[in-house]
């Protein structure tokens, strides 16, 4: 196969139909090469070039260069039937024909056709033999021939099946959804080309927020336009279901007892149903003004969401209850939530234009880090292994970073017009077990669990349904075909805010490679050094005083002269407060509200960035920027 390339160098290369052998054919004297067309019977190549105005040729090997025609007003379009070389010129807006060898016998074949771009020739002749054969080569996705036979070969983002030189994997184990308001693409970390795929979805018209289900192999998208919450199959995606009719901006799913719940933002309201849309029920329906990013944490419980109103991050059980107000200081517009549930983390944006910032706290909104991640406007975030990813919408890319600092920022795909909504497919951020993951944990309609423990709850159109489980199930998993990581055994995370009265700064952030009970261990061990050395000290002066005390003192030693050391001790310090919930009215007419309310974009350059080469490589750890105001957050 050949092909045109007009970059810094234009060229023409070459390679084979599997992409390998590829080199480059011709780059002397080009500007703008269009129109490849190959004379098969010569064993020749031709090309006009828009810039230099000429048609040209040379062999299948970069040789026997032939200046064919010049001062062609400009040539687009190119083919080549028998003895004539055919040609579209968006000047003349004309079908032009000449002579293949030297260019006699030029004419006009058509005039007046406005807006002529490619032409192309349909022979009988020209069907080239299937070296596939009838069974597509035996390969289940892409057959590609080379010089020699064939090869198989997989859609972008699929890798080879284990043990297999013809079956692709269905599926990448780990990659990226993307909306982009009207399509949803994929963009796979299995193959070392990060490169975006447009699922063939139809049907969707403002996909806004996503999510997934590992185990059904289910997506889930948001389309505000539609006003619909739907399913489509990974492995058939013409599979596509609406799940809920409502008017929703985020989604989450809770993949152990298979519920969906979403922000409701037309009835001020977090609602939950099953996976299939049944049994809706409202779980948080007061006090909320205007609620939008939502994520859940199965293992623990965890139901969190963000709200503008006021704007606060809240938490409560999968229930909705135990509400609580777990940041409300120091924030504006919170977006993207999202939780890392191997260090136990939360993830937000704070979207306040020109002052756009990600920031991490744990899962009781202790410990607030501000990431380091200048000049860039995020909008969706999403978190797998030690990075996490976002979209630009102003840019138009996709973003990856350190997720302790923010540091080694990289673009992972650019030129993603109207990137919105963003989540991290793999399974490995779908683990975990509670009793609601066997048979719904006994429940007819809906399992919620909480406090290491559940509840069977009704419908909102079933009121008074029966709650008690068919059959209770214990609080330990029976490994019969599950992820037992119980970790709701262990809640290590509960770790209080330390609190320095002498400074205004926010005095709970923990620097990026250490954990509080490292800092725990290291602080009481020299505590406890400081106060075995004081004793020593103590006893020794008071030994030497016990001996001198008959012996006259020339000169006594003036206490005041003594450097006095002060020790601040940071205490400990609870506020019940957070567990207020404030209501607040805020007009949608501010025009920092309105900024960021999306409009369709329309297609142009992407503003990111260069692709970093080296993609694997693991940005460098270093500390992160702190919150600094007058007031720390508790």
């Amino acid at each position: 196969m050949f092909w045109s390339d007009w970059g810094k160098i234009p060229k023409i290369e070459v390679a084979h139909m599997d992409g390998n052998s590829r080199s480059v054919l011709v780059k002397k004297d080009l500007q703008w090469p269009n129109g490849l067309a190959i004379d098969r019977p010569a064993n020749r190549l031709y090309w006009n070039d828009g810039k230099l105005n000429n048609i040209e040729s040379c062999d299948l090997n970069g040789q026997d260069r032939r200046l064919i025609l010049k001062d062609v007003p400009h040539p687009y379009g190119l083919v080549i039937v028998g003895n004539h070389m055919y040609w579209t010129d968006w000047q003349t807006q004309a079908l032009h024909r000449a002579g293949k060898l030297r260019g006699t016998e030029r004419r006009i074949i058509r005039g007046k056709l406005e807006g002529l771009m490619d032409v192309r020739a349909v022979q009988s002749d020209n069907i080239a033999e299937n070296a596939c054969g009838s069974n597509n080569g035996g390969c289940s996705h892409l057959c590609l021939r080379n010089p020699k036979s064939f090869s198989c070969s997989c859609p972008t983002g699929l890798l080879l099946a284990k043990n297999s030189s013809s079956i692709c994997e269905t599926l990448p184990s780990t990659f990226l959804l993307v909306s982009t308001r009207f399509a949803i693409s994929r963009i796979s970390f299995d193959t070392p080309q990060i490169w975006d795929y447009t699922l063939p979805i139809k049907n969707i018209n403002d996909a806004v927020d996503l999510d997934f289900h590992w185990e059904h192999q289910l997506i889930y998208y948001t389309d505000i336009e539609h006003k619909v919450i739907r399913s489509i199959n990974m492995k058939n995606l013409s599979d596509i279901k609406d799940v809920v009719q409502t008017t929703t901006d985020g989604i989450a799913v809770d993949w152990i007892a298979n519920n969906i719940y979403w922000t409701n933002t037309d009835k001020k309201k977090i609602e939950v149903a099953r996976l299939d849309g049944s049994h809706r029920k409202t779980v948080v329906g007061e006090k909320l003004q205007d609620p939008r990013s939502i994520a859940v944490f199965p293992r623990r419980g965890y139901l969190y969401w963000t709200d503008w109103d006021n704007p606060k991050i809240e938490r409560s059980n999968l229930d909705g209850s135990s509400r609580m107000v777990l940041i409300n200081e120091h924030i504006t517009f919170p977006i993207g939530l999202v939780i890392d549930y191997v260090s136990k983390r939360l993830y937000w944006i704070d979207a306040k234009p020109n002052e756009e910032k990600i920031e991490t706290s744990n899962l009781h909104g202790q410990n607030r880090i501000i990431l380091d991640i200048e000049h860039t406007y995020p909008y969706s975030l999403t978190q797998n292994g030690d990075f996490i990813y976002w979209t630009d919408w102003r840019q138009k890319c996709v973003y990856r970073a350190d997720k302790s600092s923010g540091k080694g920022k990289t673009v992972i795909r650019p030129n993603l017009d109207a990137a919105m909504g963003l989540t991290m497919v793999a399974q490995a951020r779908q683990v975990g077990w509670n009793p609601c993951a066997v048979n719904n944990g006994g429940c007819k309609y809906i399992c919620f669990f909480y406090n290491k423990t559940y509840s069977c709850e009704c419908p909102d159109n079933l009121p008074n349904c029966n709650k008690e489980p068919t059959q209770r199930v214990p609080n330990k998993c029976s490994k019969n075909g599950y992820h037992c990581n119980t970790d709701y055994d262990n809640d290590d995370d509960d770790v209080p805010i330390y609190y320095n009265p002498y400074n205004n700064n926010f005095d709970d952030v923990m620097r990026p490679g250490t954990s509080r009970s490292d800092s725990f261990y290291i602080i009481s061990l020299l505590i406890m050094l400081c106060i075995i050395l004081l004793c020593i000290i103590f006893v020794a002066v008071l030994l030497f005083m016990r001996e001198k005390s008959n012996e006259p003192t020339t000169n006594p030693t003036n206490p005041n002269n003594l450097e006095k050391k002060q020790f601040l001790w940071k205490r400990l310090k609870y506020d019940k407060s957070q567990e207020r919930v404030y209501e607040e009215t805020m007009g949608t007419n501010s025009p920092e509200v309105v900024s960021l309310i999306p409009v369709r974009l329309t297609p142009s350059s992407s503003k990111c960035d260069g692709m970093i080469s080296d993609m694997e490589r693991s940005p460098s750890v270093t500390p992160s920027q702190e919150l600094t105001d007058h007031d720390p957050v508790i």
